[in-house]
């Protein structure tokens, strides 16, 4: 499995592609991503989506056109259709809504599992394909999201932290910005973070 990164926009945010026999996976293609993506793949098996804020989710619509399949927790589809930060060029729809706390799909060959991890927004997820993790903005190299946006929730990213380390064994992270980093080599930064939740 091949994986590019490349990061655009004002708050310089990674988009990915994995690359697969069957068509190929884009996961939060920002603004100015579309070129990019459109040069590095020959077919989009789909359009994933680790939630719903603008930065990473505002070449959607191209790509849409373009016919590929957007996909987002249904908690953060609402994002899609009115921008709380009023940047989005245009609204859409996604075509594949993920429900709950956890769901897997089978997509060109590819096994992907959406896990939600609520708190940066209601829809965050945490998306394992091919044994690593696209963390989006519930985990960074040496941080986490921020809570303090319309919609965040300083409580639900108290729990989803804790949902995080009972999570078993080690998995690469390509979080929304930033370095790559690994779930072992974060957990005592997220006992950190707990411990000012907790205060």
């Amino acid at each position: 499995m091949q994986i590019l990164k490349r990061a655009f926009g004002e708050y310089v945010t990674n988009c990915y592609i994995v690359k697969g026999e069957q068509g190929d996976l884009v996961i939060d293609p920002g603004q100015g991503s579309f070129d990019w993506v459109m040069q590095n793949t020959g077919k989009i098996a789909a359009v994933l989506n680790t939630h719903g804020h603008y930065d990473h989710v505002y070449d959607d619509a191209k790509l849409q056109r373009m016919g590929a399949k957007i996909y987002i927790h249904e908690e953060d589809a609402f994002m899609l259709r009115t921008d709380p930060f009023e940047t989005m060029p245009e609204s859409i729809e996604a075509d594949v809504l993920i429900k709950g706390q956890e769901q897997s799909l089978e997509i060109a060959g590819f096994n992907v599992k959406f896990s939600l991890f609520a708190g940066h927004t209601p829809g965050s997820c945490m998306i394992e394909v091919g044994g690593v993790i696209f963390s989006g903005d519930v985990i960074f190299k040496g941080s986490i999201g921020r809570w303090d946006f319309p919609f965040s929730s300083g409580a639900q990213m108290r729990e989803s932290l804790h949902k995080i380390l009972q999570i078993e064994g080690d998995f690469t992270l390509y979080p929304g910005h930033g370095p790559n980093t690994s779930l072992a080599a974060e957990r005592q930064n997220l006992k950190y973070f707990l411990q000012f939740f907790e205060r």
